[in-house]
């Protein structure tokens, strides 16, 4: 992760003002590691604070933000974050002169005295060897011991340690003061030392003074640094060097005792079991066998959640750009004690969800996007139960379809079980308006039973009773949740909520009013049991109360919110009496969610009805095999394209999909919420993707196949559709088992070259060669350039990629017909031509090309290890051409013409240096030997012909020429 860090750091620098951040970098990551090594002399009996720590901080530290956001930071703020990774802890060095100071000093005297006073200091043991007298610490004992020795040094360690953050600061500003460490400070200006400085004196302050640092500070060049941000980063990835080969075991053994305080945090490392750090959660796991190491980890993650906490309260504070994120969330920090039930007599040393914390996150860490959200929570509550209700009532119905959404029985019954949104404008107090808000459903409504797992936040899913019956239902009518976290969001909303609830299961009524954990009724819970009769239907009535500013001073809109939009828009101060811009928002929430929901809502303003338009864009095709919904459209302008959107359980999500040729909305049912979603509910989640591909495509293969002319209406559409199916095809192994031979519609597809159009299959048959133009340095707003002479076909790609599907297909189709790369030449540093052609020969590759081959495998950033062309007088080392090893890469002329060629292993490996350079190394050794004969092209070929035909390969490529 350093290097990836340098490498943003040097490529953000490169020929600006900010170069001397990387030469400062460069010089200080060499001169800082050599005075951290010093830390061990006063600090043996610590876990290690050397270079190791300060890596370990700048994984932590990308492991937080994710890879894919490094590029968003400022090359500045890169610069603090590896200087601060580096620097926090260089006043745990200490010279000698300072320790003889110490010694004498009336702070230290102060300190000496606490520790001997304190039974519960873990040094109060070796304090207590030493006596004060005339201002001298003196030896109780006249023998000499090597205890004694020891003890001076740890009581000393101790002080430094309170100090050291102040000492880095004063060592990072002056470094050439106490320690003379020759970091050169002539062309940085001292103002930005001064910042890493702050940074890394508040490490280990409290998190007031780190909010007290300049959220953004002018930087050198056009760049702001954000000490704020960098500081709570190094904070946390330092909190998170857990893992435990923390301490040297060399160090300790040169101690004659070690603090009780040591071993306690060497086994709290050791302790460690499972540790996961990723952008989206922190979850450890540590397995303790005594009741102190399970007391300090305890007392480690609840330091670890509080700052992570009071980060996600104040993130929007702290992070200089929304497009960096968010914070992990905390998921379990457990403690386990062996042998032992309890801790501490009362509870299992487990780290728990405080819901007073909770609250605070959901309004303050943006795991919504914003407070209304919480609306769509509700409403997805009144859904799931309303779905179970569907089912319970009906499953057993002969010859009652709900195997399918789109199936007859579901769209009559539902228009029997709507969900009712009422809003009315209640009072107006001062500047507010109150509004009261009530979603009433018939759906299965809550018994006592399910009220107990509403009040423990998040238990939810051990409602075994329920689970059990959502297990027996249709995946895509299964709930997306059951009431948990989502249901606490109305607290964003409000401070009290009512619900009128009556049981399917048992008939029983209540009326339950929950308070927020943050009011001043604290979570309370008040339920009132009500008779009831056969005229009172299952349902909820959920009730509450929201308050809105009649005119707020400022307001922000997404462009997405349509209704706030126009609110916002009409308003005129002289002849409006409020600006119910939050109103609007609400609004949004709404039609958002009714756009693609099975259940009919209808919702009402102040007694009058709003349109919503519920479930007018439903999805036309389902595919109960992966219980999936699928839209699809044909698109022949790019422009116009959406791709792939996504839904789950009829909310939409945002997805990283990049499909070609056709729209597709797809609606995913199959999976549980937290496997497909992020928490926010708004995203799917990187690890799904590999899953939703696989869902994606084969479902859409199978509709498409089974309903070719229905899905694609003119004729353009079917070329288009076709060009989908046989390019995916290619690309996805497991779309094999679709016969789509006969969708073969592409071949008609009529490209224009200058005033001529020519169908696709006229035009693989026309042509001899191919010429691909790659020019990264112009970008095309007008497509890609197509020039055709003499059967000689030629393809400018402006901006260095195709910019539409079908010159994409068609240089896959290409691929099939080309038998040899006439000529590669590099014109400039960013265009390249590669030259196809049909034109037969023994190798697709000249024996000469075959060393460039070589040489460009050291730029291969997939693999190592590369196979590459095999020529004709090294075919004893030739593979088969289905021959494959997983992480090693296949050699590829160009990225979208796909040449096919005989293949062999090289015996080169590219290797990273520390400067972010590649070499190409020579590794040959009889595994590698065995595959190659287990691959052989020829059976004929013998493992000592494999041998023999690679020491004749390198003896022709030396590694020394590959340069």
């Amino acid at each position: 992760m350093i290097k990836l860090l340098e490498k943003l750091l040097y490529e953000k620098t490169q020929g600006t003002q900010s170069e001397i951040l990387f030469a400062q970098w460069n010089y200080d990551k060499k001169v800082i590691p050599v005075a951290l090594n010093a830390v061990s002399s006063l600090f043996p009996h610590y876990s290690l604070h050397d270079e190791s720590h300060s890596i370990t901080i700048v994984n932590n530290i990308v492991r937080i933000l994710g890879k894919e956001k490094l590029d968003k930071l400022s090359a500045i703020d890169i610069w603090l974050i590896l200087e601060a990774s580096y620097s926090h802890d260089l006043g745990m060095v200490v010279s000698s002169d300072k320790l003889i100071e110490a010694l004498t000093s009336k702070d230290f005297f102060d300190f000496f005295n606490e520790i001997q006073q304190d039974k519960k200091n873990g040094l109060h043991e070796f304090a207590l060897q030493f006596k004060i007298e005339d201002d001298r610490i003196k030896y109780n004992s006249n023998v000499l011991s090597l205890e004694y020795h020891d003890g001076i040094k740890f009581i000393l360690a101790e002080f430094f340690r309170r100090q050291h953050s102040d000492r880095s600061k004063e060592i990072i500003t002056n470094p050439n003061g106490e320690l003379k460490l020759s970091s050169p400070r002539g062309v940085i200006p001292k103002r930005i030392f001064k910042i890493l400085a702050n940074i890394c004196s508040c490490h280990t302050k409290s998190f007031e003074e780190v909010m007290d640092l300049p959220f953004s500070e002018v930087g050198i060049d056009i760049e702001n640094a954000h000490p704020r941000f960098i500081s709570c980063l190094l904070r946390v990835g330092d909190l998170l060097d857990l893992d435990n080969n923390r301490f040297s075991e060399v160090m300790l053994r040169t101690l004659s005792k070690i603090p009780i305080d040591t071993l306690n945090h060497k086994a709290k490392h050791l302790s460690i079991e499972s540790f996961r750090i990723d952008n989206e959660i922190i979850d450890v796991t540590a397995k303790c066998l005594d009741y102190d190491t399970a007391n300090v980890t305890q007392h480690w993650f609840n330091y670890l959640n509080s700052e992570i906490s009071q980060q996600m309260i104040n993130w929007n504070n702290i992070v200089p750009s929304k497009e960096l994120g968010y914070l992990p969330t905390i998921g379990s920090l457990i403690v386990e004690l062996s042998n032992y039930e309890y801790i501490d007599g009362k509870k299992k040393p487990k780290f728990t969800v405080d819901t007073d914390k909770a609250i605070e996150l959901l309004r303050g860490a943006g795991i919504y996007e914003g407070a209304y959200q919480c609306i769509r929570e509700i409403l997805q509550n009144a859904v799931d139960a309303t779905l179970l209700r569907l089912w319970l009532e009906y499953k057993e119905e002969p010859d009652f379809d709900l195997t399918n959404p789109n199936s007859v029985d579901f769209i009559r019954v539902k228009n029997d079980f709507p969900i009712y949104i009422n809003i009315n404008e209640k009072d107006v107090v001062d500047q507010y308006k109150i509004w009261e808000f009530n979603i009433t459903d018939k759906g299965t409504g809550l018994s006592t039973y399910d009220l107990g797992f509403l009040m423990n936040t998040g238990s939810s899913s051990k409602n075994r009773k329920r689970v059990s019956l959502i297990d027996e239902m249709p995946l895509w009518m299964r709930p997306s949740g059951i009431f948990g976290i989502g249901f606490q969001s109305i607290f964003m909303l409000t401070e009290q909520v009512k619900l009128e609830t009556k049981s399917f299961f048992n008939e029983e009524f209540q009326i339950i009013e929950l308070n927020s954990p943050n009011s001043a009724k604290d979570g309370g819970i008040l339920v009132q049991k009500i008779k009831t009769n056969h005229r009172i239907k299952p349902g909820t009535k959920l009730s509450f109360e929201h308050k809105t500013t009649a005119i707020p001073k400022r307001w922000t809109i997404k462009g997405e919110q349509k209704n706030a939009s126009r609110i916002a828009h009409n308003y005129d101060p002289f002849s409006h009496e409020s600006l119910d811009i939050e109103l609007g928002k609400v609004f949004d929430e709404i039609f958002d969610f009714t756009s693609k929901c099975h259940i009919p809502i209808k919702l009402f303003l102040n007694g009058k009805e709003i349109e919503t338009h519920s479930n007018n864009n439903k999805f036309k095709y389902f595919d109960k095999e992966n219980s999936l919904e699928l839209n699809i459209r044909s698109n022949t302008s790019e422009s116009n394209r959406r791709g792939a959107i996504t839904y789950y359980k009829n909310q939409r999500a945002e997805n990283n999909l990049q499909i070609k040729f056709l729209d597709i909305e797809l609606n995913i049912h199959k999976d549980k919420a937290s496997a497909v979603l992020e928490l926010s509910r708004n995203k799917i989640r990187p690890e799904y993707n590999d899953e939703l591909i696989r869902q994606l495509f084969t479902s859409t293969f199978k509709v498409i196949v089974e309903n070719f002319n229905e899905v694609f209406g003119s004729e353009e559409a079917k070329q288009i559709g076709s060009m989908f199916l046989n390019y995916y095809q290619e690309q996805f192994e497991f779309l094999s088992r679709f016969d789509i031979r006969t969708f073969n519609q592409w071949e008609h597809f009529e490209i224009k070259i200058g005033d001529t159009n020519y169908k696709m299959k006229d035009l693989l048959i026309a042509i001899d060669s191919l010429k691909i133009t790659y020019d990264r340095r112009i970008i095309s707003y007008f497509g890609d350039i197509y020039e055709i002479n003499d059967n000689a076909l030629s393809i400018s790609l402006k901006g260095g990629y195709p910019s539409n599907g079908y010159t994409t297909f068609l240089l896959g189709e290409c691929s099939k017909i080309m038998t040899s790369v006439k000529k590669v030449e590099d014109i400039e540093a960013n265009v390249k031509q590669i030259i196809f052609s049909k034109k037969a020969q023994g190798n697709p590759v000249e024996e000469s090309e075959i060393k460039r081959i070589l040489i460009n495998t050291k730029n291969n950033y997939y693999s190592s290890r590369s196979i590459i062309p095999c020529v004709e007088k090294y075919f004893k080392l030739r593979l088969k051409d289905d021959a494959h090893e997983a992480y090693v890469y296949h050699y590829r002329f160009d990225y979208y013409l796909n040449l096919r060629y005989p293949k062999m292993l090289s015996p080169f490996i590219s290797v990273e240096d520390g400067n972010d350079k590649t070499e190409l190394q020579l590794v040959l050794n009889d595994k590698l030997y065995n595959w190659v004969y287990e691959n052989r092209y020829d059976e004929k070929t013998t493992l000592e012909d494999i041998k023999e035909y690679y020491q004749m390969f390198i003896d022709e490529y030396k590694i020394e020429d590959l340069k």
